[in-house]
């Protein structure tokens, strides 16, 4: 229960990247990047993405970046203008449909998958960065391999074998073009790691937690996507009928096979300007959301971290109205945490130790409730939690003794520091200014009482009662 707003961050972190690399292959694969020509030799990019996101994500999303590699190569392959060679990669065109399917997405798709595995082997292993630089290298004779075993299992007219896969090896672009591969993907996977990587990851996932952009729904997602494509085709023929037309002016005939043919390099040429345009549409909203954490964290209190009393209460607010209704039982609470005698430490030990203690106690409240809630400093000693996880009283219990704990090990020369808290259940039709007002009563409640203690709001009462 406690990380389930922790994984859900993360996933949504992934699938940033996830997106960017499927947009990039398709990028790659309808745009010279992919297949360099540089005479004499030819250079083969077209599989980075694949080991990217192996490498940086995991299998499965390796298996579909290669799912997508394929269906990229197999269109291609369905044109009229392509050579022998490359038509058994055609189910229109080979004669064998469902040998083809399998030689440009099944090997493709393979090929994603293994990629994963091992990667995830050499991020387990003693020295991940050797793993990783050694998998990358051997990523396109893995690649090679899957593909000319294939064709040669079912195109065998063909001549190509598993073992051509080992002779591509001793070609004058497979150097060039492993030093390439090995440094993009080492390079990333440092990058991600590094502590810049991870401060821009925390901040892309505090971004989501708190609202800084809002995120369309899965179906307006694919409605998009389907009108999109539907735009895409539509310029696609008004293109290629300009262009049959032009070509006619100039008493050039097209045979319907050239018609077809412009029409099938038209769509390649939109679907690389659509994979770019979502590119630069991901890099742009990444901005805006880093842009939007940069303006929340000036507001964020400067000396422990946590919320300023304007944006608790703001963000506090919000939070609220997006809890659904829940059964009785299982509820968030609001928490209100004031340090006991913290006037006494300020006076006998100087305000410099003073604020240690205050920072101390922010690290203690984002270990318990980060992934429950948000946290605040309302100012001086005085803290506040909004928890929008539903819990029941024992869970919830278990949390506060656990802060209570922690609190009373912060180490403050001869001075045990301990905390009162006052605890009040979230329930429908409360502002989140109510909840902070009745948990301020039990406070005081718990300070009457004798102080480093927690009181719960009546509610928890009545059905302990």
């Amino acid at each position: 229960m406690g990380n389930t707003l922790g994984n859900h961050k993360k996933r949504r972190g992934k699938s940033y990247l996830f997106y960017a690399l499927l947009a990039l292959e398709l990028f790659m694969s309808f745009s010279f990047l992919g297949y360099l020509h540089l005479e004499p030799i030819s250079l083969t990019f077209v599989y980075i993405p694949v080991l990217a996101a192996g490498c940086l994500l995991g299998p499965k999303e390796a298996t579909l970046v290669g799912a997508v590699f394929g269906l990229a190569s197999m269109w291609k392959a369905s044109a009229f203008y392509v050579g022998a060679g490359d038509a058994v990669f055609s189910p229109f065109f080979s004669g064998k449909p469902l040998e083809s399917v399998w030689l440009s997405v099944g090997c493709r798709t393979l090929f994603g998958l293994l990629s994963g595995l091992l990667y995830q082997a050499a991020r387990k292993s003693r020295h991940p960065a050797a793993g990783i630089l050694l998998v990358t290298s051997f990523g396109r004779v893995l690649h090679s391999f899957l593909v000319y075993s294939s064709m040669g299992l079912f195109f065998p007219e063909t001549g190509f074998h598993g073992r051509n896969a080992w002779e591509d090896v001793f070609q004058a672009e497979f150097l060039i073009s492993t030093v390439v591969v090995d440094a993009v993907i080492l390079l990333t996977y440092l990058a991600q790691n590094s502590r810049r990587g991870q401060a821009f990851k925390e901040r892309m996932e505090r971004a989501d937690e708190l609202g800084a952009s809002v995120s369309p729904k899965r179906k307006i997602w694919l409605l998009l996507f389907a009108s999109l494509l539907f735009a895409a085709y539509c310029v696609a023929v008004y293109f290629t009928n300009r262009m049959d037309s032009v070509l006619r002016w100039h008493g050039l005939d097209l045979s319907e096979h050239a018609a077809r043919d412009l029409m099938h390099i038209q769509i390649q040429f939109l679907l690389g300007v659509l994979s770019l345009t979502f590119l630069v549409f991901l890099f742009l909203t990444l901005y805006q959301k880093n842009l939007s954490f940069l303006y929340y964290e000036a507001k964020l209190d400067g000396l422990t971290g946590l919320l300023g009393r304007t944006q608790f209460f703001q963000t506090g607010k919000r939070l609220l109205e997006e809890i659904p209704a829940r059964p009785s039982g299982r509820n968030g609470c609001f928490i209100i945490l004031d340090l006991d005698e913290f006037k006494e430490i300020n006076d006998r030990f100087g305000h410099p130790e003073g604020d240690r203690v205050l920072r101390r106690v922010g690290e203690i409240l984002n270990e318990c409730f980060a992934s429950k809630g948000i946290s605040g400093r309302l100012g001086g000693d005085e803290f506040v939690v909004l928890v929008v996880q539903p819990l029941e009283q024992e869970e919830m219990k278990d949390l506060l003794r656990r802060l209570k704990e922690e609190v009373n090990r912060i180490p403050c020369k001869e001075k045990t520091v301990s905390c009162s808290i006052g605890v009040i259940p979230v329930e429908e039709g409360y502002t989140v200014e109510e909840l902070y007002r009745n948990a301020d009563h039990l406070l005081y409640e718990a300070k009457k009482n004798g102080k480093n203690q927690f009181v719960f709001g009546y509610r928890y009462r009545d059905r302990e009662a």
